[in-house]
């Protein structure tokens, strides 16, 4: 699969701490690609990466979105999931 991200997706992905190696791999292999950046990936480390994102997902009490530093990993999560259906 491979998926067009934002600039703040790719950067929160660079910032993740304790990344199994071979989802850092695909993280250090994000291209800048016209607008945005291509992330590529199989669908078990896609399946693994949305994972990962929700559980560094924090909402806003008040609002019950995810906050502005996580929400890259919300969109993220969206669409690795609209690339799988």
């Amino acid at each position: 699969m491979q998926l067009t991200i934002t600039k703040a997706m790719a950067g929160s992905l660079q910032k993740l701490e304790h990344v199994p190696d071979h989802l850092r791999q695909r993280i250090a292999g994000i291209a800048p690609s016209g607008e945005g950046f291509v992330l590529k990936l199989s669908d078990e480390d896609a399946m693994a990466l949305a994972e990962l994102a929700q559980w560094h997902i924090r909402t806003d009490p008040a609002t019950g979105q995810p906050t502005a530093e996580t929400a890259p990993f919300a969109l993220l999560i969206r669409l690795i999931d609209e690339a799988q259906f």
